[in-house]
């Protein structure tokens, strides 16, 4: 199975059990990135919902070209906004920790390595596009 299959086989169990990580995932993420507090103040919960869906999107897309025009676009429009490249990194984790803990006992070491390889990806081509801003 590949990471891609491995990590959405996590997002259809979270998915089947109906539950929202949205919430806990905000929580972490304002936890460990005050600083995004600030950027994001002016921000409902439906718009926090659809950058959820942006990030999940982001996390799914087969690799190539899709994928890499996306990372750009999102790259281009929240550097001019004052996003860092932490805190991308900082939603990821944040994302993935809730995925994580919404799971539960039935976390495999396989869907853990799956994550992180994909975080580490995505973040090597959000650093590469910050660099050439």
């Amino acid at each position: 199975m590949s990471d891609i299959d491995t990590i959405l086989s996590t997002l259809e169990l979270v998915a089947e059990e109906g539950i929202d990580v949205t919430e806990p995932t905000y929580k972490d993420f304002f936890e460990v990135s005050p600083e995004s507090i600030s950027l994001m103040e002016h921000m409902d919960h439906l718009m926090r919902g659809r950058m959820l869906n942006a990030l999940i999107m982001m996390v799914m897309m087969p690799e190539g070209t899709p994928k890499v025009d996306v990372i750009h676009f999102e790259v281009k429009t929240h550097s001019a906004n004052g996003v860092k490249p932490i805190m991308y990194l900082q939603l990821f984790q944040s994302f993935h920790k809730a995925v994580k803990g919404a799971i539960g006992d039935r976390w495999t070491s396989d869907q853990e390595g799956a994550w992180q390889r994909e975080i580490t990806q995505l973040m090597q081509r959000i650093e590469a596009n910050f660099a050439a801003l």
